[in-house]
């Protein structure tokens, strides 16, 4: 049962949903977003999803956006598109909050507002109480699955985040279809794993998988490599060879770095997708094939159709309608103190940190209780069964900082690392009080991230990228308000409701915390509402 939140005028959306969707429980209708916010302010934090109207037949000073002496027409457009106004005022405060906008005005576009405000979902009512009943079902069902979905799948980290819940629903979807799958995304961010550990295990094929790496196989070997080859077929084709279609039959095949493709392999993989055979090198016997394919890349591939270089019969071919794009560890840092728990978690799985670990637990005398992570904060309580690898928030901080260009593949070795290193230093430390307690220091840290790719070392003086959504207001005063509630929105979130470390980021001095808490009062935003998003 999820906890839904009707904002509207008038009372047939909340009369269809209960009498249609009974399971849920309806808050509202709130005929405004003075309502609406009072709603929420007062849930604080247990609103799953909100159903909003677009149109609001109600008197002009309850309007956003209105303001007095405003011409007639002007009142009436902002009725038409008051959900709109609505929305944007609901984004300041709950950025990740569902929405489903609701019309049954077909002359309304609510696409591209839908897509600008971040909503998750809209629908145009047809007047016809059961089709428009099954249609809002379905889409409150599939919103509500993913809010409640799993943080991980073995090797894949999902985490808490709303749009990377709906990313897994999407893909749960793709699995299924007998179209192929397209990953896109930047290195490192878990393509091949999302293929190997999510979509091949939820394609209901018993085959094998058979991932490909199309930039390590030489040009001319690369055709051979997919498609087999006969005896002959070219020179140094010393037997006939089965290629990586064959093999995935039955199965699913990843390619990845596909916008590596020759232009001879290109020709191959379309024939194959079009015809469902396969043709060796050399041969002209056609082989049945039924490959479910996941393509990866971290090219922009509609700009390859674009000048040339990638076929766009072939890039048809490959489905890119349901192309999927996997965010960069930076779009998901929110999730970055879970990731480090499940990274390690993850670790301690293998033989050799493993390994390490009871080595101390013998060296020291320590129980087999396991291991937990505590990421910055007090010290934990002792507990002479449990192992506590401690990430002051000095460590942390650094680790929030870096810019991850290698994204979660990076993270995972960074962290895998600075574990063994502080591992190894406290098993040649010979006795002493909290035993159960290894600190992974801060200056181990930083030497890490020292050597990292991007060849940045995070300082504390260093300037943050916040990434803020600026939308036309009535004033430039309102779209500055909105622009430094997003960004003191997510410092908060970053710095675990520190404001002391808040003060540090924008004025260079923690003993700043009481004066940056004012600001934040002062702007609109509550504490109380943003701290259900810090567990």
């Amino acid at each position: 049962m999820a906890d839904i939140l009707i904002v509207d005028d008038q009372d047939r959306y909340t009369e269809l949903c209960k009498q249609a969707i009974p399971e849920h429980r309806y808050r509202g209708p709130a005929r405004s977003w003075r309502e609406a916010a009072e709603i929420l302010a007062r849930s604080r934090g247990r609103v799953d999803l909100v159903l909003l109207d677009v149109h609001f037949d109600i008197p002009p000073e309850n309007l956003v956006g209105y303001e007095a002496g405003m011409p007639a027409r002007e009142v009436e457009r902002l009725r038409g598109c008051q959900g709109l106004e609505i929305l944007g005022a609901m984004r300041s405060r709950y950025p990740d909050l569902p929405v489903i906008l609701m019309t049954s005005r077909d002359e309304l576009a609510l696409e591209g507002p839908a897509e600008r405000l971040h909503a998750e979902e809209y629908t145009y009512f047809l007047d016809d109480d059961y089709v428009d009943a099954r249609s809002l079902q379905a889409q409150i069902s599939s919103i509500i699955d993913a809010r409640q979905g799993q943080e991980a799948d073995g090797p894949v980290f999902w985490g808490r985040s709303f749009a990377m819940r709906r990313l897994r629903q999407r893909l749960k979807v793709l699995a299924r279809g007998r179209l192929p799958v397209v990953l896109q995304g930047p290195t490192g961010t878990g393509k091949s794993l999302i293929a190997r550990h999510f979509l091949h295990p939820r394609s209901g094929r018993s085959g094998r998988f058979v991932a490909v790496d199309l930039s390590t196989l030489p040009t001319e070997l690369m055709a051979a490599h997919l498609f087999g080859s006969v005896k002959g077929a070219y020179t140094g084709s010393v037997s006939d060879r089965v290629g990586a279609f064959e093999t995935a039959d039955g199965g699913t095949l990843l390619l990845d770095e596909i916008a590596n493709l020759t232009e001879d392999a290109q020709k191959m993989l379309l024939s194959v997708l079009q015809e469902g055979t396969v043709t060796r090198l050399g041969d002209l016997r056609e082989r049945p094939i039924d490959v479910k394919l996941v393509a990866a890349t971290n090219e922009d591939l509609a700009g390859r159709v674009r000048s040339g270089e990638f076929r766009a019969d072939l890039y048809m071919r490959l489905n890119p309608a349901a192309a999927v794009r996997l965010p960069s560890l930076k779009e998901r840092s929110l999730d970055l103190d879970r990731f480090l728990v499940f990274c390690i978690d993850q670790a301690l799985n293998g033989p050799y940190l493993r390994g390490l670990v009871d080595a101390y637990r013998k060296q020291h005398g320590v129980g087999s209780g396991g291991v937990q992570v505590h990421a910055g904060g007090t010290i934990p309580e002792p507990d002479e069964d449990v192992i506590t690898f401690l990430f002051p928030e000095r460590a942390m901080r650094l680790l929030r900082r870096h810019a991850w260009p290698g994204n979660l593949r990076e993270f995972a070795m960074t962290v895998e690392n600075a574990v063994l290193f502080a591992l190894s230093e406290m098993i040649g430390v010979q006795g002493g009080d909290r035993v159960d307690v290894i600190q992974v220091r801060p200056k181990l840290v930083r030497d890490l991230l020292a050597n990292a790719p991007s060849g940045e070392l995070a300082e504390e003086g260093d300037g943050w990228v916040i990434t803020v959504s600026i939308q036309p207001d009535e004033s430039l005063n309102k779209v500055s308000l909105a622009c430094e509630q997003q960004y003191f929105r997510q410092l908060y979130l970053r710095e675990k409701g520190d404001f002391g470390a808040m003060a540090q980021v924008l004025l260079g001095d923690e003993s700043h915390a009481r004066k940056v808490q004012l600001r934040f009062n002062q702007i609109g935003l509550k504490v109380r509402e943003l701290k259900g998003l810090l567990r």
